[in-house]
């Protein structure tokens, strides 16, 4: 059984070009809708978080090992031990994004950020990999 790794940047040309599309609409509202001044500013501090994420070259990631299982994102990391872990649940939600939600023995639920879950098809197969039980909901509204 091998140790997976899944790591997610912020520099990824997909997040680049979706904060240049969005500085490209906020310029044609403002140059050809002759958008008020004060709604642009208000709608580019939107991305300010993502340009400043861009900037550092943030990144995220998830490891599972037999071990533990660990996350981190930005300047937040976490680990939990696999004696720790009953099972996990995987959501997918409305916006087609996919929560993961570690269930523990105790019955705590630890949520882990959007940005540390990796595609589906990868997180289950890494999962049965590691014999870690896990449930699979579709579409919920709330988890």
């Amino acid at each position: 059984m091998s140790n997976y790794s899944f790591k997610r940047s912020a520099r990824s040309p997909r997040a680049v070009a979706f904060v240049a599309l969005w500085w490209i609409v906020l310029w044609q509202l403002y140059l050809f809708l002759d958008a008020a001044p004060f709604i642009i500013l208000g709608l580019a501090l939107v991305s300010l978080p993502a340009l400043i994420d861009i900037g550092k070259g943030a990144t995220s990631g998830l490891d599972i090992t037999d071990a533990d299982v660990s996350w981190r994102s930005g300047r937040r990391s976490a680990k939990l031990p696999r004696g720790q872990l009953q099972s996990v649940r995987l959501d997918t939600r409305l916006d087609l994004t996919i929560r993961m939600t570690l269930l523990t023995y105790q019955g705590d639920k630890i949520r882990l950020p959007y940005e540390c879950v990796p595609p589906p098809t990868q997180i289950e197969a890494a999962l049965k990999d590691h014999q870690i039980l896990y449930e699979r909901h579709h579409f919920t509204l709330l988890s």
